[in-house]
């Protein structure tokens, strides 16, 4: 999965959003779990990964 670092999130955040790791489509951890979340770019229409800071932000948006 390709990687979105606070750099280029800042750049276009609307681009981004959080789901839950149980929706279609989602990939799985390396464990063959689910993730809680997860990151999707809805331009390329993929899923991503967030740097941590980033994917804080974003957990912390989502419970509020």
């Amino acid at each position: 999965m390709r990687r979105v670092t606070m750099e280029e999130y800042l750049l276009n955040p609307k681009r981004y959003e959080l789901k839950s790791g149980s929706v279609e489509g989602a990939p799985l951890c390396p464990y063959g779990n689910l993730f809680e979340w997860v990151g999707y770019d809805k331009v390329e229409e993929e899923f991503i990964r967030f740097t941590k800071s980033v994917f804080k932000k974003l957990v912390k948006k989502k419970q509020s």
